[in-house]
Formats: C-alpha cells, sequence, structure tokens
C-alpha cells in the first residue's frame, strides 16, 4: 500500500485538490509528451498536489529544508500552465539567448516538466535528459537555482530518481518542529482534555478558530506546558478528522485525537536535537500516557546541535 505523503486540506477536498483519475494523469503525459514515474502516478491519485509532512531534504550526510515558504508539489493542471522550466524562463529569458545559455553539446529545456515552482526564484523538476541527446525513460529530479544564476537557470542538486527523492524526505526544519502523538479512545476530547489538565495541573484554552487555516474543528484546546523553569511547549489537543472528513493524519486514521507538542520557548534552535527532546518530553508525559493507547504519529528528523544541546541540559540544573 503506498503511503500518502500530502497534508491533506481543512476544509475538504474540492474538484481541483481531489486525487487525479488515471485518465487525467494520461491526458497530462500526452500534453508534456513523457510518462511520469510510477509513484508520483500513485502519489497524484491520491491528492492532486498540495504540502508535503516531509519536506527536507536528508542527502549526502546533511539535511536540509527543500519545500520551505509555502513551497508545494505543483498540482496536475489541463493547459493554461507552465509545463516546463523553459516556459518560466522564457517569460523574461529571450529564446535565442536561451537556447545558447549552456555550454553542453545538447540542451533541451522542454524535457524539464515542472514538479514543484517552488517559491520563486528555485524550482524543482523532472529531467528527462535535458543536457543529453537522448532522452531518459525514467526521469532524475533536479534543483535549480533561478534568481542568482547567471545564465538565468543553475542546477544545484541531482537526484537519481523521484523515488530517491520521496524516500529521503524528512520531516525537518523551520516549519517541522513539533511532536505529534496520537490517541485511540472511546472517550470524547473533552474527558482527554480533562485528563490533561489533571495530569499536568495545566488550565487549557477552548479555540473554535481555523488555526490559520490548517484547522476545521468544531473545537480545539490548547495551551503551554511548563518542562522547567525555562523550557516550555506549546501543546495543542485536537481531533484526527477535520469536519470535512479529511485528516491530519490519514495514514492513521484509528487514532481518532492529536496532541501536538511544539518545544519554542527556552529554545533558540528548536529543529535540532530532537531525540533528546523527544527523551525529555517522555518522561513528562510517561504518567498521562501510562494508561492510553498511544503512538508517536510524527517526530521531527534528529539533527544534533551539541551548543545548543548544552544550552538546553543547563536549563534542568539552573
Amino acid at each position: 500500500m503506498i503511503k500518502d505523503i500530502w497534508k491533506q486540506p481543512a476544509e475538504g477536498f474540492t474538484e481541483e485538490t481531489i486525487g487525479r483519475t488515471e485518465e487525467q494523469i494520461i491526458q497530462k503525459e500526452i500534453e508534456i509528451g513523457f510518462k511520469f514515474p510510477a509513484l508520483y502516478k500513485e502519489h497524484m491519485k491520491l491528492q492532486n498536489g498540495g504540502y508535503l509532512w516531509k519536506s527536507a531534504l536528508n542527502y549526502n550526510n546533511d539535511v536540509n529544508e527543500l519545500l520551505c515558504n509555502d513551497a508545494t508539489f505543483d498540482p496536475i493542471i489541463q493547459q493554461n500552465s507552465y509545463k516546463t522550466l523553459k516556459d518560466v524562463l522564457l517569460e523574461y529569458i529571450d529564446n535565442e539567448k536561451l537556447e545558447t545559455s549552456s555550454n553542453s553539446d545538447f540542451l533541451y529545456l522542454d524535457r524539464l516538466p515542472i514538479l514543484s515552482h517552488m517559491g520563486g526564484h528555485t524550482i524543482l523538476c523532472f529531467d528527462y535528459g535535458y543536457n543529453v541527446e537522448n532522452e531518459y525513460e525514467i526521469p532524475e529530479i533536479v534543483y535549480f537555482e533561478l534568481e542568482c544564476a547567471e545564465n538565468g537557470y543553475e542546477e544545484k542538486l541531482r537526484l537519481k530518481s523521484y523515488d530517491e527523492l520521496i524516500n529521503n524526505l524528512v520531516y525537518y526544519g523551520y516549519e517541522s518542529t513539533s511532536f505529534y502523538i496520537g490517541i485511540k479512545s472511546n472517550e470524547s476530547i473533552e474527558k482527554i482534555f480533562e485528563l490533561i489538565e489533571k495530569s499536568f495541573y495545566l488550565q487549557l484554552e477552548t479555540k473554535t478558530d481555523n488555526g490559520y487555516g490548517w484547522y476545521n474543528f468544531e473545537k480545539w484546546f490548547c495551551g503551554e506546558l511548563k518542562l522547567n523553569s525555562s523550557l516550555s511547549a506549546y501543546l495543542k489537543l485536537t481531533p484526527n478528522q477535520f469536519l470535512s472528513n479529511t485528516f491530519l493524519f490519514q495514514n492513521d486514521k484509528e487514532f481518532n485525537y492529536v496532541i501536538d507538542i511544539d518545544i519554542r520557548i527556552g529554545v533558540e534552535s528548536f529543529q535540532d536535537n530532537s531525540n533528546y527532546l523527544k527523551s525529555i518530553l517522555m518522561e513528562k508525559f510517561e504518567p498521562f500516557l501510562s494508561n492510553l493507547d498511544w503512538i508517536f504519529l510524527e517526530v521531527p528528523f534528529h539533527k544534533e546541535n551539541k551548543i545548543e544541546l548544552e544550552k538546553v541540559m543547563q536549563t534542568f540544573h539552573d
């Protein structure tokens, strides 16, 4: 079974965001002149583009944010849109200049269908052999810098396949710092709310807003959880299922409640050292979770930052 990579839309699927049919995907392949990778097609059948849960790239023994600043995988749109990197470049570079923009013996910029427009200054493309004579049957993935490139585009990163890209994406970065716990319970969310307040001597606030567009619940709860005198976490308790019947964590639908724990107060580099932060959270949450059916739904990728870790550990000795 293909694992769903998407953050499902809180307001539910529309005609534009619902997964594409095999026929719609084939039509797009005919339009661009290339066949998509099998895994990509399966992902687009689940949802027509959007935000991914795992948006950083763990590659060559280093992890860096890739799909940041609201970057998404582009939807499959029929007609009236940029199809390839060449279409984008022709908006501001003369075609004659573009044809001489590379020292390679071969240049086929129309062999670069767009996977993600990123933030506009960079772009992620399928590469069916833009700088070789014979096109590839299975595309590689190329990340281009646009804004600062002397010739309008500069290759910064290359991966062997879409599968390699997906397999090396991790949950990490400025927008991926929360630890998510799933709870499976027949109790109401109000009962879980009461249990949290009692366990942590904490007063949670009841909310009904949409959490800047990420939520769609009748109600949810939040508060600040003190881990020690210096270190605190923002805590949110929500259902897993939105009112629209989409999910926060659709791969784990059986866990009907989600606790979002984000350590932001008292930590400067809050995206790092997740293994150590996880152990701190487990010690704090163990009494509360001991009688519940629960799992970690998502945990930030561990990138060690020794300087910041020393600061965190010092807060437990102050």
